[in-house]
């Protein structure tokens, strides 16, 4: 019962990750080669998966719901950053001009 669940959640999860990276559009964001490749990867990773649970090669185990919520985590902040990978993991009140400003008035540069 519990594995069919899991196993529902992560189909549809992985879904929602594969089309909204699939359907992100860069505009006037800056190409970067190495998060390119990565959200190539997961794209491939999700889309792996919801082929193999579309043919019954996958069932998530009921001890493996702390990898879907890690799942669950990981297609919000995408979905939150509008598909850009990359806006996961930039913080948003912590830009480089500002990284620069405390580097200078403190002399520390990591």
């Amino acid at each position: 019962m519990v594995s069919a669940l899991l196993t529902q959640v992560t189909f549809l999860i992985c879904l929602v990750l594969f089309v909204r990276l699939f359907t992100y559009r860069r505009g006037a964001s800056r190409f970067r080669r190495g998060v390119s490749c990565l959200a190539a990867l997961v794209m491939g990773c999700a889309g792996s998966t919801v082929i193999y649970i579309l043919t019954g090669d996958l069932r998530v185990p009921a001890m493996a719901w702390p990898l879907v919520v890690l799942l669950a985590v990981l297609a919000w902040a995408i979905w939150q950053s509008g598909g850009n990978l990359a806006g996961v993991f930039r913080s948003s009140d912590w830009d480089g001009v500002e990284r620069r400003r405390h580097e200078r008035r403190t002399g520390s540069v990591r």
